[in-house]
């Protein structure tokens, strides 16, 4: 599709424009040249029969027949024809205009009573004698500016049309090393960022921009290369003591008397949910560097389902309702699918004020997991802005007390990895639902085999 906006197509009409109007302009100047040329030329024929028939006229010799498209007539002082060559004979005086001065005049004219055709017409004044008009046909000239006219009609659009082609093509050419850049830029996503963008090698500034463009990417290539690595490395090395005092803490729980007991289950607490914000960042780190593994295995997702749920069924703070759980088959990573169901149910276990609705259920070949809560629920301007890394909607959720807002951006990619969705859906009233969707596993072919990385 023609992209009217497009530096190529712009370039090319004003190219094609410019063009139009000097050729235009030099066309009109030739015709213009042309027709003074042609006229000069007759007036230069006049001049010498004028001078012919002067000596003629002045020597009282009878005015010679003139050609075809030509006459003369002398006119007296009183506006009487009495000499004329033999196509006037017996015609009156011609109404011609006799300018005053006794230089030669040049005049054009038409509708003459003997022959409509226009006329090119010298008058000289002859002392002594009267006035001397010698004409011939001017045919020729309007002949000749037409034909040229006509010419210049159908060779000025088609020399526009070749110029505009040539220039369409070569400012194509001149601009395809940009539009590689542009889609090699396009192409280039969070994990792999150690492509470049084709370097056309003219060094022109094209090329420049090229290689401009190529060290940018490395400069943030690097730079996101040490923040993974940052990331990744202080994730690692937060898990080791986390689980160290985790384990000591629940040792210390079993045997702690009423007192101190309070204050050491509010400091496992911190723990766990500390432990949970290093296992998240860890695993964000290895997808931006693309080494997260996926095992595909056919599995249940109802037994993940009510394995998760139950544990939150042993908190005993909200109520979970799961009686719209149902079986469904699908085909993935037995980890990743529980720790994403496992964010949605805490996310939902966050939020609730008395309870939680979890459903089960296949629609069409898709399983379709809804986790609903009884919370404050989301504005609708943010129900994308929920499955960004880090956020945090205290406005809106006003019960979050906790979370470090990487649980439903590590859903969503683990459902996308599985080759579904993870989205905020519509819910009755108050509260929030999402639902995360899963292909089923097609059992009249058996259960597939399927590897990722």
């Amino acid at each position: 599709m023609l992209n009217r906006r497009s530096i190529r197509f712009r370039i090319t009409a004003i190219a094609a424009v410019a063009v139009a109007g000097v050729l235009i302009l030099g066309g009109l100047g030739l015709v213009l040249l042309q027709r003074a040329a042609l006229t000069a030329s007759i007036d230069q024929t006049l001049v010498q029969r004028a001078d012919d028939l002067t000596g003629l006229v002045q020597n009282g010799v009878e005015l010679p027949a003139g050609a075809d498209e030509g006459f003369a007539q002398v006119v007296s002082a009183d506006g009487k024809a009495f000499a004329s060559t033999p196509n006037l004979v017996g015609e009156p005086a011609l109404p011609l205009d006799v300018p005053p001065g006794s230089q030669d005049t040049f005049q054009t004219v038409t509708g003459l009573e003997f022959d409509d055709d226009p006329f090119r017409v010298l008058t000289r004044h002859l002392p002594g004698v009267g006035t001397l008009h010698v004409g011939t046909t001017s045919e020729l000239v309007a002949e000749s500016t037409a034909a040229l006219g006509g010419a210049l009609l159908v060779t000025i659009p088609i020399l526009v049309l070749a110029l505009a082609s040539v220039v369409w093509w070569l400012v194509g050419r001149t601009l395809q090393p940009v539009e590689d850049i542009r889609a090699g830029v396009a192409e280039i996503g969070s994990t792999d960022l150690h492509r470049r963008v084709p370097q056309p090698g003219t060094e022109d500034e094209i090329d420049r921009l090229a290689v401009t463009m190529n060290q940018m990417l490395e400069r943030l290539e690097s730079s996101v290369d040490r923040q993974r690595r940052f990331v990744a490395d202080a994730s690692h090395e937060l898990r080791s003591p986390l689980t160290r005092m985790r384990a000591a803490l629940e040792v210390d729980l079993a045997s702690a008397d009423q007192p101190s007991r309070a204050s050491q289950e509010s400091l496992l607490e911190d723990v766990v949910d500390m432990q949970r914000t290093a296992d998240d960042l860890l695993y964000l780190a290895r997808v931006d560097e693309g080494t997260v593994h996926t095992d595909f295995a056919p599995l249940d997702l109802d037994d993940l389902v009510l394995g998760e749920a139950q544990r939150i069924q042993a908190q005993a703070r909200v109520d979970v309702d799961l009686s719209g759980v149902s079986g469904a088959h699908v085909v993935g990573d037995r980890g990743q699918l529980t720790r994403a169901i496992r964010n949605l149910l805490d996310n939902a276990e966050r939020h609730a004020e008395s309870g939680i609705s979890v459903r089960l259920q296949e629609s069409g070949d898709t399983a379709v997991l809804t986790v609903t809560d009884d919370g404050a629920g989301i504005a609708p301007e943010n129900r994308e802005l929920v499955f960004e890394r880090f956020s945090r909607l205290d406005a809106a959720r006003a019960a979050d007390t906790g979370g470090a807002g990487l649980g439903l951006a590590i859903a969503r990619d683990i459902a996308q990895r599985h080759g579904g969705s993870l989205s905020l859906g519509s819910s009755d009233g108050s509260g929030a639902s999402f639902q995360l969707a899963l292909p089923l596993v097609d059992t009249t072919r058996g259960l597939g085999e399927r590897q990722d990385s």
